[in-house]
């Protein structure tokens, strides 16, 4: 009985490696089986392949009946798996040796020809990240938290002028209610609720150390932002421009007409445009007023302007009068 339900698995990963274009006959399939010692006929491998068929695998015969059979989807397309392959490839916060096991892992999903383009398409960068562990261990920690709807309790670390991390907070715990993972170009930060506070605030994972799930239980996300919370909590995401949080505000921007394309970069298209005005496009678009939309407001002043509200252009100017300060020092 043993051997028939491993003889059944074999033929299961012998299939896998099958596609349309290349198939394989109950005859290969039989010498394959042979390679891990099971003897097979040609009429229990057809009904194993039956048996298979039965239980849900999309397995079909091959319209040249001579060719054998093929499995005909999978749970990943190939340019699915490409994709996810760039990205371990190309995370930081793995090492490289990572990096190549994940993107091994998943090319494994494809067929055994499928490997093979894919392997040959994809290269290792020449600059893979050093790695932050602390990262991967958050990550398995918040998704247990999240499961269980409970606090998390970590230390949280800065660069100081030596060049080492130093505890922020005096070295004190910071208890947080995680709600959200999120990735920004090649970070990862922690949506969350810290303490009993009304707010939500971002971590960064790499700087998270120590990280436990506490007993308490973590305040509920409708408690915290009221009906449709997980929609308000997208808005919060999507607002919060470089992962610094605010106030939600409309604001009006004039921008130049061949640098549309950074808006829909930056906002998507979650913006209005209202008229041409001196050569530019004026626009509406609700951000959060935070540093994180000054910082992109000084990054993009070349080409973008804020024409309202006044209380956001008075702090562009004073954060540009402060940068000029420093440069205008003998």
């Amino acid at each position: 009985m043993e051997t028939t339900k491993i003889k059944l698995l074999r033929i299961l990963d012998i299939l896998r490696e099958t596609d349309e274009e290349h198939p394989i006959t109950a005859n290969d399939i039989i010498k394959e089986l042979s390679l891990y010692g099971l003897q097979a006929e040609r009429k229990s491998v057809l009904r194993d392949i039956a048996a298979l068929q039965d239980y849900g695998y999309d397995i079909l015969p091959h319209p040249d009946n001579k060719r054998g059979w093929y499995i005909a989807s999978r749970e990943f397309e190939d340019w699915e798996l490409k994709l996810l392959m760039d990205d371990a490839l190309n995370a930081g916060f793995l090492t490289e040796e990572n990096g190549k096991q994940l993107a091994e892992k998943l090319c494994s999903f494809s067929s055994k020809n499928g490997q093979k383009a894919l392997r040959a398409a994809t290269q290792v960068p020449a600059s893979s990240g050093a790695g932050a562990p602390a990262t991967k261990i958050a990550i398995d920690v918040l998704l247990k938290a999240i499961r269980q709807g409970k606090k998390v309790g970590f230390h949280y670390v800065r660069t100081g002028a030596d060049l080492k991390k130093h505890m922020r907070f005096d070295g004190h715990e910071y208890p947080v209610s995680p709600y959200a993972l999120v990735r920004r170009q090649d970070r990862y930060f922690l949506i969350g609720c810290y303490g009993s506070y009304e707010n939500l605030s971002y971590y960064r994972l790499e700087r998270i150390r120590d990280i436990r799930i506490l007993e308490e239980p973590a305040v509920e996300l409708k408690r915290l932002l009221g009906e449709n919370a997980d929609l308000r909590l997208r808005e919060f995401i999507n607002g919060n421009l470089n992962n610094y949080a605010g106030e939600p505000v409309t604001v009006r921007l004039a921008v130049d007409e061949e640098r549309l394309d950074l808006l829909y970069d930056t906002f998507g298209a979650a913006f209005h445009a209202e008229k041409f005005a001196d050569g530019r496009l004026t626009v509406r678009v609700k951000v959060n007023d935070g540093w994180g939309f000054t910082e992109w407001l000084l990054q993009h002043g070349d080409c973008v302007e804020v024409i309202e509200p006044q209380e956001i252009r008075n702090d562009v100017v004073e954060n540009l009068e402060k940068i000029l300060s420093k440069y205008r020092k003998q």
